[in-house]
């Protein structure tokens, strides 16, 4: 059975044993926070003292998995500089909810819509991962897990997207890219993990919710 799983992700892609696999998973229950810390940077600690999650505004971001090259695909996207918190840095599409929105999953359709161009009908939902406070921009992140059956088409926004990055799901959760780098802040030396993509770094926040997926991924024998 597990021979079999694996060749869901490295031969041809099989969406039907894919979701049926993912499914599964997700009814034993989520990794949760002991996953998502594996790949906390060093300030979050320090973060979380002078933070109140209580306060937080409600977000969700979009785990979107699609076929292509006959392989499992998941994008993220480099947003635009600005004055923003998380200008410049990679991230997973998604935003903060609306009174528009009946739901935070509703949320992670429109945000995918407005910053990939992706056609909210051709998103699928399978379920969502782990709740996340980011304490610098005092988000509580819902992560929700979703797909497209074809690859889909994207038409960025260029106001907030500077960079598609699309990414086989084996080669983004493969042991040999993780890795860990330091960068000083505001006279403080921050260390933290992350996933390589195209040249990219994949920290903080989001990499702490890939982590979790990828806990789930290993637990349902999706890959090694």
């Amino acid at each position: 059975m597990k021979k079999q799983l694996m060749n869901i992700l490295e031969t041809i892609f099989n969406l039907e044993q894919f979701k049926k696999a993912l499914g599964e998973e997700l009814n034993k229950g989520l990794p949760g926070f002991e996953a998502q810390k594996k790949m906390s940077p060093s300030l979050r600690e320090y973060a979380l003292k002078i933070s109140d999650p209580k306060l937080a505004r409600d977000s969700s971001v979009l785990l979107l998995f699609y076929p292509k090259n006959g392989q499992l695909y998941i994008p993220v996207i480099k947003r635009t500089s600005g004055n923003t918190n998380h200008s410049g840095q990679i991230s997973l599409p998604g935003g903060k909810y609306e009174e528009t929105d009946s739901n935070r999953i509703a949320t992670a359709i429109r945000e995918t819509n407005e910053e990939l161009g992706i056609d909210c009908k051709k998103i699928k939902i399978l379920g969502y991962l782990t709740e996340l406070y980011i304490p610098v921009s005092n988000f509580m992140v819902l992560p929700v897990l979703g797909y497209c059956e074809d690859l889909p088409v994207f038409k960025q926004n260029a106001f907030e997207v500077e960079e598609i990055i699309e990414m086989p799901v084996k080669e983004l959760f493969s042991p040999k890219n993780k890795a860990e780098f330091s960068f000083v802040k505001n006279n403080i030396t921050i260390h933290a993990p992350y996933f390589k993509a195209n040249g990219h770094k994949i920290w903080g926040a989001t990499a702490m919710i890939l982590e979790e997926l990828r806990d789930l991924f290993l637990r349902a024998n999706l890959i090694q």
